[in-house]
């Protein structure tokens, strides 16, 4: 299989039960992964302001491709699900393959619809899309952009900002 299936924390509770996992996500990366280290490959944020990602684990691919997966807060994760969304609805993909279908985790045993992650590089393709289209994927995406606590709509300024932020930690 060459899909990632997270299970993270332990859960609490019987001594048999802490052995197990809890799934917290899953999808289908396309590449074998076969050596995960926590890290970074970017320095601390020089700012001080909190960072977008934590707890960030590096994963390295049978093919050398080196990719990262991090925690984000719930109201971050609701926005760029969101975004992700729209964006497989608007972006065409390389041989016509819906963005569900190719990150739906499978394996041997199952297979379940992509679910707790963030595809990173659909977001980053928001950057490539004629201003037109980004103002159209922009209605509607309400997030806390200025850090005050209040939600509003986004601009396109602020999801490029956002996204550019994200970027910058792999």
């Amino acid at each position: 299989s060459s899909g990632i299936n997270a299970e993270w924390p332990f859960r609490p509770g019987e001594e048999e039960d802490r052995r197990l996992l809890k799934l917290a996500g899953q999808f289908h990366l396309g590449e074998n992964a076969n050596v995960f280290r926590e890290g970074s490959l970017v320095l601390k944020n020089p700012s001080g302001a909190p960072p977008l990602v934590h707890k960030t684990i590096l994963y390295g691919s049978s093919t050398g491709a080196i990719g990262l997966i991090g925690c984000i807060e719930k109201p971050l994760f609701d926005l760029l699900l969101t975004l992700q969304e729209a964006l497989a609805r608007t972006v065409t993909s390389i041989g016509c393959i819906p963005h569900n279908v190719w990150r739906a985790f499978h394996n041997d045993r199952q297979k379940e619809p992509a679910n707790g992650f963030i595809d990173g590089d659909l977001i980053e393709r928001f950057l490539d899309l004629p201003r037109p289209e980004m103002n159209k994927i922009c209605v509607d995406l309400f997030y806390d952009f200025d850090g005050t606590g209040m939600k509003r709509e986004g601009t396109v300024d602020d999801l490029v900002k956002l996204i550019e932020d994200l970027a910058r930690i792999h």
